[in-house]
């Protein structure tokens, strides 16, 4: 399975929320490494790559935070309840949830992965955290689309060795922003992967 890598320059992103832009979140605390990687469409990628990149990683617990559509979220907690995979309510709105699930191994993470993918694909935001629940909402002021407008966003908190994971626009991408130092070079990054991922470099100007 092919994927392209590249790291983003400061430029390219910023710790307040952008509607339609690098990030749809607001970012709090210093990143060391911010990476994209691309050249894929996740409902169409190798279904075993995910579960077995974050096995790798060591990732568990895993934390999801994903803006569930209100027709979606009885069918998603139903699924929760069925592999005993605990959620906590960050928001609610008549259209959108906004939930934090902890998923505790790769058994639970494939439950639900398809669920995110999805999701992801459509533009509703999905984001995950490596070991540590990282998620909280605020009232922000947001840029890009929604350019000055107060309303709430996701903070995600970088403390220590924070990896965040985001489902791109369209999901054809999964950018990573972290302080882990596994993720601090391009070699680094490739030798997290299951042995089936051929990755090659990209430069953002």
């Amino acid at each position: 399975m092919d994927v392209e890598i590249g790291y983003f320059p400061k430029h390219y992103y910023c710790d307040e929320p952008d509607a339609g832009g690098f990030f749809p979140f607001a970012i709090e605390g210093t990143t060391k490494y911010v990476f994209d990687i691309s050249n894929i469409y996740l409902p169409k990628c190798d279904e075993n790559w995910l579960p077995l990149w974050m096995e790798k990683l060591k990732a568990y617990p895993i934390y999801f935070c994903a803006q569930i559509p209100s027709y979606w979220k009885e069918e998603y907690v139903l699924t929760c309840k069925k592999s005993n995979i605990g959620y906590r309510n960050l928001f609610d709105t008549d259209q959108f949830s906004v939930l934090v699930t902890q998923v505790e191994g790769d058994k639970q993470f494939r439950k639900v992965i398809p669920f995110f993918i999805s999701l992801g694909s459509g533009n509703d935001l999905v984001l995950w955290s490596m070991s540590k629940d990282v998620f909280s909402i605020e009232k922000r002021k947001w840029k890009g689309n929604w350019k000055d407008k107060i309303a709430e966003a996701v903070i995600v908190k970088i403390e220590g060795d924070t990896s965040i994971f985001w489902i791109g626009y369209d999901g054809d991408s999964i950018a990573v922003i972290s302080n882990n130092p596994q993720f601090s070079t391009y070699e680094k990054i490739c030798r997290t992967f299951p042995e089936f991922i051929n990755p090659t470099q990209c430069e953002y100007e």
